[in-house]
């Protein structure tokens, strides 16, 4: 079945970096090819850029006051079969969608038969069999309740034991699976399927939801864990790095029967958790997106999310990041219209914020953000300065993260023979330097009228090149992801990012199993206790004090940390 990589969205598992020789102090490593000269000539500096093309002013109004303002977000984990976080209530939502050949595991003879838009096969040959897995990180025991449609047969297995009905169809089915166990997760097939009525409309329902899965599609514990923050990003959620998506037709439905897969989630079930739990929306837009797919989007989001809240808009995820397709199709787009990757990213950043302000009447819901690489501020300032205008975005978006050096090439092998309190302590070190680059990633964004925000950001604590696999290192980092110190260092970032003028951060991740790969999770499963969990703790309560402040601010009372 496969493992996932989890966040890959960084140049450090392959230890390529489209700057070339690493000159801004990032310990990404180097990459294959040198990046432009004028990009590396000043990286990380916070003056002009070279030639003098400084961001422009901007000549209208500031930034939304959300997105200047000091909150706490955080990014979803990806919807996956194997992810240790369970959203919905239907366990079949999160069933694995196989990102190539034929989306189920068909087993026996005969043709692969054809999908209904829900993705059910349409029949089944005597002896076929299709299947799919769910919960294999995890989950609730005890009673499951199976239903179905149609003529044929469903089987559920969990460690140790299974259940199965037969149905002749004309009515839903309906049976039970008392699930003691899920170190394997749960295995769904389908044994028998009627061409002329084909098994559909599958629901496995955690015990207990039943009665309102309907109604209540969200699992309880997972809208908890998510109250303490005031923005959801989504960019796991729509399965943006290197998206196939370009038009409409293409992007998953709310009604499929999961949300796994290379489309990523439907747009209605993001729209409907955040009007569910009043959190501000953050949708980064397919980079191959046609026009009629964006505005069809924005339409979407326009008419749906709930007025009250606010929408952040983002072409893509880390267009600067050599590792993704995004980057290798904006630059040979880019190529063929005789600029830089830079310049193609800002101006289609600025069609794509155009179609949204269209269909939204205005911008007062609307947050145009700008992605650029933290360790870079000359590459922020060129993305600025290559907009078409200069009130074509809001905010600048950045990824502060901590003690990425030590897992790099240069330190991996000194780093597996030190001490959890020796990793801990050099990424306090490193909270300085993260610091400076703050600061100047805010001049930046200030000279040119934007706000500074955080797309993702946290330690960065993961393996590079040969080092990913070296079990002593992760299994240290790990550790060091544990320790109680872990809690004050994530104080001290958010308090530096605050005090440095940054507005909005969003944290990566919600919920991830530590591994190789990283341990990017605020909480290592859904139903950890967040009170045990150092990084969860922090945020959640560095999210209530922010959000505290800035109520005390808006009803009139002053607060020197808040804009």
């Amino acid at each position: 079945m496969g493992e996932r990589r989890g966040r890959t969205s960084f140049a450090v598992l392959l230890g390529l970096c489209v700057l070339g020789p690493c000159v801004a102090g990032c310990g990404l490593g180097t990459s294959g090819e040198a990046a432009p000269p004028a990009l590396v000539a000043q990286a990380g500096g916070g003056g002009s850029p070279p030639g003098g093309s400084a961001s422009p002013a901007r000549a209208t109004s500031p930034a939304p006051a959300c997105a200047a303002t000091a909150s706490v977000g955080m990014n979803l984990a990806a919807v996956s079969y194997h992810s240790p976080q369970w959203p919905f209530v239907d366990a079949m939502k999160s069933s694995r969608v196989n990102s190539r050949g034929y989306p189920w595991n068909l087993e026996g003879d005969g043709p692969e038969p054809p999908l209904d838009p829900q993705g059910y096969p349409v029949g089944l040959a005597d002896g076929q069999v299709a299947t799919t897995y769910t919960l294999i990180g995890g989950g609730p025991t005890g009673r499951y309740v199976v239903l179905f449609e149609g003529a044929g047969e469903v089987e559920v297995r969990w460690d140790g034991g299974r259940a199965r009905h037969a149905a002749a169809g004309g009515r839903r089915a309906r049976f039970t699976a008392d699930v003691d166990s899920l170190r394997k997760g749960l295995t769904v097939r389908i044994t028998r399927s009627s061409p002329d009525d084909h098994v559909r409309g599958l629901r496995v329902l955690m015990p207990g939801f039943e009665a309102t899965h309907e109604a209540e599609p969200f699992h309880p514990l997972f809208l908890e864990r998510l109250a303490p923050f005031s923005t959801l990003r989504f960019m796991d959620w729509g399965e943006t790095n290197h998206s196939p998506v370009t038009s409409w037709s293409e992007r998953r439905r709310p009604d499929h029967r999961s949300q796994h897969g290379p489309a990523g989630v439907a747009y209605e079930v993001m729209v409907d958790l955040c009007n569910r739990t009043g959190k501000h929306m953050w949708v980064c837009v397919p980079h191959r997106a046609d026009d009629d797919h964006v505005r069809r989007l924005a339409a979407l989001l326009a008419e749906r999310l709930d007025p009250a809240l606010t929408l952040y808009v983002e072409y893509s995820n880390e267009v600067w990041n050599g590792v993704f397709g995004q980057h290798r199709d904006v630059k040979a787009a880019a190529r063929g219209e005789g600029c830089e990757w830079f310049e193609r990213q800002a101006r289609r950043s600025a069609e794509v914020f155009d179609l949204f302000e269209q269909a939204l009447g205005g911008r007062d819901r609307l947050v145009r953000v700008l992605g650029s690489h933290a360790a870079n501020p000359d590459l922020s300032a060129r993305l600025i300065a290559a907009l078409p205008r200069p009130d074509a975005a809001d905010a600048l978006a950045i990824a502060p993260y901590f003690g990425g050096r030590l897992g790099g090439a240069a330190a991996w092998q000194t780093t597996r023979g030190w001490s959890v309190d020796q990793v801990l302590d050099a990424c306090a070190a490193d909270l300085a330097r993260q610091r400076d680059l703050i600061a100047r990633q805010r001049a930046v964004a200030e000279r040119a009228g934007l706000a500074l925000v955080a797309y993702e950001g946290g330690q960065h604590l993961v393996g590079v090149g040969k080092a990913v696999d070296d079990d002593a290192l992760t299994d240290l980092f790990v550790r060091a992801n544990r320790h109680p110190r872990m809690r004050e260092l994530y104080l001290r970032h958010l308090a530096d990012w605050r005090e440095a003028g940054g507005g909005l951060f969003v944290h990566f991740s919600s919920v991830y199993a530590p591994q190789k790969w990283g341990c990017w999770g605020s909480l290592e499963r859904q139903d950890a206790d967040p009170d045990a969990a150092p990084k969860y703790s922090a945020l959640a309560a560095v999210a209530r004090e922010w959000a505290a402040a800035a109520g005390r601010a808006g009803a009139g009372a002053t607060d020197g940390g808040t804009r």
